[in-house]
């Protein structure tokens, strides 16, 4: 006799419109010494690595916050221990181009809507816009629970800090995955693929994000607008994103992409309250493993 068995499909989470703009809630920010947020670049599901700089941090859950800078997912060896792990910790995450391109994927895949149509990849004007390539969302996509897709789909596009962090005169300060246009005063008003892919900007009057690498590093005008400008109206801005940079600390934009995957370093900010009331900021990074199988010295899983 033969005992047929039924098969059970996973349960399905319902993916939510974009958050595009959030405040960070109080809980993370550091009000006291000893306390600290520490602020993570693209981790690419280095898993081994991320707590390789955990440890180098001397991170304490106890007392420390974490928060991850977008793209913590793809290309690398564990996308889900990555996602294990930040929300162990309880992460608080803005959403990167991978990120969002996964949830895409998801909502597609239970004929669910989905509010962009932005998909992760590199811009090919030939092929008519971004172009999928080495990523690996549809395999996550079979691996993580529903808890972890909805944890994905809970980073917005922006967080906007309560404080002002790195000082007055330096004013409001924002995380982002890729970044902001410097003549765009509402964050609300942001377009979502500045946010998650923008890059360069074009001349003449640098006024337009370009699809592309053409053009001048959007940092170099954004930092240069923020001197032009009164104290009260500066903005500084945390992101990720740019791996042929690297890493990338100026006055008034910090970028944390220190190019993990493809075996250069993983990256914290730590800020840190100090007993005068003021914030004392320190960078640490680890030395990553190559985990682009493009690359020389490539490794397959953790090291």
């Amino acid at each position: 006799m033969l005992f047929f068995v039924p098969t059970h499909e996973k349960e399905v989470y319902v993916i939510k419109p974009t958050v595009k703009v959030e405040d960070l809630s109080a809980e993370y920010v550091p009000q006291s010494t000893g306390e600290r947020l520490v602020i993570i670049g693209d981790i690419h599901g280095c898993n081994v690595e991320f707590g390789e700089l955990l440890k180098a941090v001397e991170f304490n859950p106890g007392q420390d916050k974490l928060f991850l800078l977008g793209d913590f997912i793809s290309k690398g060896p564990n996308s889900i221990a990555v996602l294990e792990m930040a929300m162990k910790y309880n992460a608080a995450c803005i959403r990167g181009n991978h990120e969002n391109t996964l949830l895409r994927r998801y909502a597609k895949k239970h004929g669910q809507k989905f509010d962009n149509d932005l998909e992760s990849g590199e811009y090919d004007a030939e092929e008519g816009g971004f172009v999928h390539i080495l990523a690996d969302e549809k395999k996550i996509i079979k691996k993580a629970t529903m808890e972890q897709i909805a944890y994905m789909d809970s980073c917005p596009l922006l967080m906007h800090f309560p404080e002002k962090v790195f000082g007055e005169d330096h004013g409001d300060v924002s995380a982002v995955h890729a970044g902001l246009m410097w003549n765009v005063d509402n964050y609300e008003d942001q377009d979502p693929a500045v946010l998650l892919y923008m890059r360069t900007i074009l001349g003449p009057d640098n006024s337009t994000a370009s699809p592309t690498r053409d053009g001048i590093l959007w940092k170099y005008v954004w930092n240069d607008y923020q001197e032009s400008v009164a104290p009260a109206d500066r903005r500084t801005v945390l992101y990720g994103h740019d791996a042929k940079t690297g890493l990338s600390i100026m006055e008034y934009s910090k970028g944390l992409d220190s190019r993990c995957y493809k075996g250069d370093y993983l990256t914290a900010l730590v800020l840190e309250k100090t007993a005068s009331g003021g914030w004392e900021h320190t960078i640490t990074s680890v030395k990553c493993q190559v985990h682009d199988p493009k690359l020389p010295g490539y490794v397959d899983g953790p090291f």
